[in-house]
């Protein structure tokens, strides 16, 4: 399993064995004091750069939500309109843009020697662009200290372009946070005014139109939309290391209030909430149109995301307890055939049977019977109101301890229960899981969220 704590330094450091890099004396001023040579510059020198680096975060990354192989696509034209290049023509096609932008970068070369500078922030850059390819998204432009992506495609379904994209800002988060910054602080730089904005919102066919602009030879293939147009002005609200959602993002899969925030900003010492995209753009009728924009809920998110278990834990706030004698998964049943279906992953289509499994391996002192509580929380706009974001009362289930067959020692001595459930409404659900002992001592929690067409 990954290490996700040392994520960012595998990959700063590359094929490297040595864990301490460097040490960075920062710079009192712009003299040639900052340009000495230090180790800092010899370190450098050993930094290699090959396909094999390039995808090392996605070999990383990807197998945790169930994608296979690495998304090599390169920069620049969607692949879906390569044939749109230095024509006149347009095609009306769904996305879902992202933009992400590095905060606090401009001030490191005020501190640090400029050959450090490029490398560090060329690396977060290179993080940014294989967390976005991690999850399916097409990288259309750097610009500076940004990186704008487009999710989605010919092959890929609406709904999961969104859910490629949520789970792409927080796992961006999740690695700023629980590893890069770690990593800043561990080399002693300053980290303090360091992090990422992003913006994010969905735009529908009727809503972006896809065409070369400017000449054939100094133009692109891009999208415009108000969906687009708006990402960019979403990632310019985000708050430091927050990403901002858009109404067309919202409106579209149902995303529950429960996981995201109204931004709020504090005006003359006064708290006011900014619950629409601020300056407010007027109609053909001077209307203001009110363009919803929410903070996705990073911890909160964190609970139902299929990054490791073991790594959420660590991360304040989530709730998560793991426990690596116990196991909590989920099925689905098609045509009598079983498959895992990986938390939060992909949209479902209604009406497809649930099975909730949770396992525990009995040759442990573990103190059985194990009380097993399911809780399910229904969202969206067709779940009847009534349970609607209401966390259910839990369903327990008891799991005993299974003794060892004195005749076939290759059966896995494992005990698991089960809980059937079925897809039914659009958005995003929840199953909580808590297991007890039989003192009732909490061995273990985690969420698994399930998306619906």
């Amino acid at each position: 399993m990954a290490n996700f704590e040392r994520m960012f330094e595998d990959f700063y450091d590359s094929v490297k064995s040595r864990s301490d890099l460097m040490t960075v004396n920062k710079s009192k001023s712009l003299t040639m004091e900052a340009a000495e040579p230090c180790p800092l510059k010899e370190s450098l020198q050993d930094l290699q750069a090959g396909p094999q680096e390039e995808f090392l975060l996605q070999t990383q990354i990807r197998p945790h939500f169930g994608k296979k192989g690495v998304n090599e696509s390169p920069i620049g034209t969607h692949p879906d309109f390569i044939d749109l290049e230095g024509t006149g023509n347009t095609v009306n096609h769904y996305t879902c843009t992202l933009f992400a932008d590095i905060k606090g970068s401009t001030r490191l070369s005020l501190l640090y020697p400029l050959d450090f500078v490029f490398t560090f922030k060329n690396a977060v850059i290179q993080t940014c662009v294989e967390v976005i390819r991690s999850f399916d998204g097409h990288v259309h432009r750097l610009m500076g200290d940004a990186v704008m992506a487009f999710f989605g495609g010919s092959d890929i379904e609406k709904e999961d372009a969104v859910a490629d994209a949520i789970n792409c800002s927080i796992t961006l988060r999740a690695i700023l946070e629980e590893s890069i910054k770690p990593w800043m602080e561990r080399q002693g730089l300053d980290a303090k005014d360091f992090g990422f904005r992003v913006g994010c919102d969905f735009g529908d066919d009727h809503e972006v139109l896809w065409g070369s602009f400017g000449y054939q030879n100094v133009g692109e293939v891009s999208a415009t939309g108000l969906p687009v147009d708006m990402a960019s002005k979403l990632q310019s609200l985000a708050s430091k290391n927050q990403t901002m959602l858009g109404k067309g993002l919202l409106d579209f899969v149902n995303w529950p209030e429960k996981y995201s925030d109204i931004k709020s900003k504090e005006i003359n010492g006064i708290p006011e909430n900014l619950p629409v995209v601020i300056p407010n753009i007027t109609d053909n009728f001077g209307n203001p149109i009110n363009y919803d924009m929410r903070q996705l809920a990073y911890s909160k998110s964190l609970q139902f995301s299929a990054l490791p278990r073991s790594f959420r834990e660590k991360i304040s706030g989530s709730n998560v307890k793991n426990n690596t004698e116990l196991d909590f998964k989920c099925f689905t049943v098609i045509d009598e055939s079983k498959s895992e279906y990986i938390s939060a992953s992909r949209f479902l289509n209604p009406n497809i049977p649930l099975i909730f499994e949770v396992t525990a391996r009995t040759t442990n002192r573990l103190r059985f019977p194990l009380k097993v509580t399911f809780r399910k929380t229904n969202h969206g706009q067709d779940t009847p109101e009534a349970e609607r974001d209401i966390e259910q009362p839990g369903q327990n289930e008891y799991i005993h301890k299974k003794p060892i067959s004195k005749f076939n020692k290759n059966i896995p001595p494992i005990s698991k229960v089960e809980l059937s459930e079925a897809t039914l409404y659009r958005g995003l659900h929840t199953m909580k899981c808590e297991i007890f002992d039989c003192e009732g001592r909490l061995l273990f929690r985690d969420w698994i969220g399930v998306m619906i067409k």
